[in-house]
């Protein structure tokens, strides 16, 4: 090699990269591309310096800046980040739901409750509200049964999809709320008491339907943009 030529990673050596990662516990694709990329460019530069060192004292170099942890850290933040971003997800899609012109949607389903309880029988929120409850996890376990065919499949793992079936599958706990209210009321159903009853369980309706369907999408569109490969491998 002539010294005023740069050494560049290797295919071969981006894919020990990747097993380096695995090695250490990093077990999600898409954070597997972010921490090769860095690890790729941090060797590279090293090696603008020391052209004669090895790529794997270069990497065992680069790993050590990470601390006795290794990438537990980058995993936990990365793990918060994600998190943070679809809960902002999440509520901006949340708060399209009181304003126009969905609002006046939102106000007809809790009407609809409303009047269910009031002409048909109180217990109509009830079952409501255990129907929601049922379909929500009907719909999560076919969801995750398809991911992991697909984690089956292609052998990649993607900790946005799981950040997000991991919120999927607390829907019961939405469930709390809608007994505490009616444990308050007991057998009294006021007028007031119908109305909150039936706004509970239509916010408890529209987190389902935005979280188990939207924020789905939401999740493709934003993994293509971000990384072609899971276009492809959602293919193959």
């Amino acid at each position: 090699m002539k010294d005023d030529e740069i050494k560049k990673i290797s295919d071969e050596e981006v894919e020990k990269l990747y097993d380096f990662t695995k090695k250490h516990f990093v077990y999600y694709y898409d954070l597997q591309v972010e921490l090769v990329d860095h690890l790729a460019n941090a060797i590279e530069e090293k090696w603008t310096e020391q052209p004669q060192l090895s790529f794997d004292d270069a990497l065992k170099a680069e790993f050590k800046k990470f601390g006795i942890f290794g990438f537990t850290g980058i995993v936990e933040k990365r793990q918060l980040a994600l998190q943070k971003k679809y809960n902002k997800i999440l509520w901006g899609y949340f708060k399209e739901f009181f304003k126009l012109p969905k609002i006046m949607l939102t106000l007809a389903l809790i009407l609809f409750v409303v009047k269910a309880m009031q002409y048909i029988h109180p217990i109509t929120a009830g079952v409501l509200a255990l129907a929601i409850l049922l379909f929500s996890i009907v719909r999560f376990f076919v969801l995750n049964r398809q991911y992991n065919k697909k984690v089956k499949k292609t052998g990649r793992r993607w900790m946005l999809e799981e950040t997000i079936f991991r919120c999927g599958g607390i829907s019961f706990i939405f469930f709390i709320p809608y007994n505490f209210i009616q444990s308050l009321f007991k057998d009294e159903y006021t007028v007031t008491a119908q109305w909150i009853m039936a706004t509970a369980i239509v916010l408890f309706a529209l987190y389902e339907y935005i979280i188990l369907y939207v924020i789905i999408s939401k999740a493709e569109r934003l993994l293509n943009e971000t990384y072609p490969e899971y276009a492809v491998l959602k293919q193959n």
